[in-house]
């Protein structure tokens, strides 16, 4: 008996790194590859969201630098988290045709933290929003968000690189991922330690799951950015598309 699906994609978590999946996904879109079904986190949920909803990768890029997805971040007393996503929220939902996953052209799997429980979630039917919110939620940058009465975090806590879903589901597997974690000299504030602390604890994540994937891309150029910075978006979309090309030529 086959695979259920052709293509699979995992996108990893990054923050704005996550522009170089977009950039990814515009190489496989010219090679002829379209994913049909998308397991993401954090970042990757958010891209995953956009392209499950129809969007191409450049459009998806104009869209998000247009609106800039970080700019309505407004700093809030550190209760909780040091900012808050109410703008994130709004931008999001202006973006997505969809509300629901139900809505999605191509299934979307979504993975975050549920820290009342501490058991690591998947999101695939419901709101589509506050489950990309939730997989986004980076500790201590962000509060965590409440679905059903439990509080979510961003699933790279726990799983950065969420393949396990799609294994015995597809014939080939492509995974993205966008966080190498590289040397950083500018730890000047808490929001730095931080989000470096988070990504230090993730790095692994990826390199014990690749070997799940039949095509891996992890463009290494993208550590030089840091995972809040939209200003460098079309340089980590190209970041990513020169890396894909380069991967999926030797593939080929």
């Amino acid at each position: 008996m086959g695979k259920k699906y052709q293509y699979g994609l995992v996108l990893s978590g990054g923050g704005t790194r996550g522009f170089a999946h977009l950039g990814a996904i515009k190489a496989l879109e010219e090679n002829g590859i379209k994913p049909d079904i998308i397991s993401g986190v954090s970042a990757g949920s958010i891209v995953g969201a956009l392209y499950a909803d129809g969007q191409d990768a450049e459009a998806a890029l104009k869209a998000l630098i247009s609106k800039n997805l970080l700019g309505f971040l407004k700093l809030m007393i550190p209760k909780q988290g040091l900012l808050k996503m109410t703008g994130f929220e709004r931008t999001l939902r202006k973006t997505l045709k969809a509300k629901r996953f139900e809505d999605l052209e191509t299934p979307l799997l979504i993975h975050a933290v549920n820290i009342n429980t501490v058991e690591y979630t998947r999101f695939d039917s419901g709101d589509l929003v506050e489950a990309i919110k939730a997989s986004s939620s980076i500790p201590v940058v962000f509060p965590p968000v409440e679905i059903g009465g439990h509080q979510y975090m961003d699933g790279g806590i726990v799983n950065n690189f969420p393949v396990e879903p799609l294994i015995d589901q597809c014939e080939t597997i492509i995974g993205i991922n966008v966080n190498p974690v590289g040397k950083e000299y500018k730890i000047t504030n808490l929001r730095t330690i931080a989000i470096r602390a988070f990504h230090l604890s993730m790095r692994n994540h990826a390199e014990t799951r690749k070997k799940h994937c039949q095509i891996y891309i992890e463009p290494e150029k993208v550590e030089q950015f840091g995972i809040l910075d939209m200003e460098s978006a079309e340089e980590v979309f190209d970041i990513g598309y020169q890396k894909a090309r380069e991967v999926l030529k030797k593939h080929n």
